[in-house]
């Protein structure tokens, strides 16, 4: 087995461990993985208990959605993973949760303002909901790529979360700190209907640090 495939597998196992340590997911829910190469990618199979996992039930698949290696089937929404990689580039890891607050924003079709700076640091702005699909459906990759376009993670109405990276690092950072974020959010709305937001200023000086975590982003402001 490629030394490549098998350092990529266990990373993607890590992640899966820490998104069940912070109740992001449950049961089967969710799915991971991460950007070998430019055509390569690791991830999560399908229905599989995350503490189950071993380095051999982790999926490797190409660009194109075809199964390279693994003994099991990959996630279900394999196409959104693909589609994401294929539209951006730049993004090397996505994690998928189902997070309970999370979920609130999803069902409610709430985006999340940007109302904390840590949230513009680890997202880039405020957080969409995608519009409603079938799940597994190529509708449904298309509508939640849109939402993420300049963005480190949406929300999927009536599913869930989805947050991607440079890295599994940066991906899990978006994950977690939305999933913060929208408690924060939807208990202000407890006790006021319009949450203080960041002003657009702030916003965009806050946002350059989200950016850094791109190669080119970061070149860029370097030779500024």
């Amino acid at each position: 087995m490629s030394q490549d495939y098998t350092e990529a597998r266990r990373d993607v196992i890590a992640y899966c461990h820490r998104m069940q340590a912070e109740h992001l997911v449950y049961s089967t829910a969710g799915n991971v993985s991460v950007r070998i190469d430019g055509e390569l990618i690791a991830m999560t199979p399908t229905s599989f208990p995350y503490d189950a996992l071993e380095p051999e039930d982790v999926c490797i698949v190409n660009t194109a959605g075809d199964v390279i290696d693994g003994r099991r089937e990959p996630t279900s929404e394999l196409p959104l993973h693909t589609l994401v990689y294929a539209r951006r580039p730049e993004v090397g890891a996505i994690i998928h949760t189902h997070s309970p607050y999370a979920m609130t924003m999803a069902v409610l079709g709430w985006d999340l303002p940007p109302i904390l700076t840590g949230l513009v640091e680890a997202v880039g702005g405020d957080v969409r909901n995608a519009p409603y699909s079938r799940p597994t459906t190529a509708e449904m990759a298309d509508l939640t790529a849109d939402a993420l376009t300049d963005r480190g993670a949406c929300f999927m109405r009536h599913h869930g979360l989805l947050a991607v990276g440079a890295d599994l690092r940066h991906a899990f950072l978006a994950a977690s700190v939305t999933e913060g974020a929208a408690k924060v959010y939807l208990d202000a709305r407890v006790h006021q209907p319009e949450v203080p937001e960041l002003t657009a200023e702030d916003v965009a000086w806050i946002a350059e640090w989200w950016q850094e975590q791109w190669p080119v982003a970061a070149r860029a402001r370097a030779t500024a």
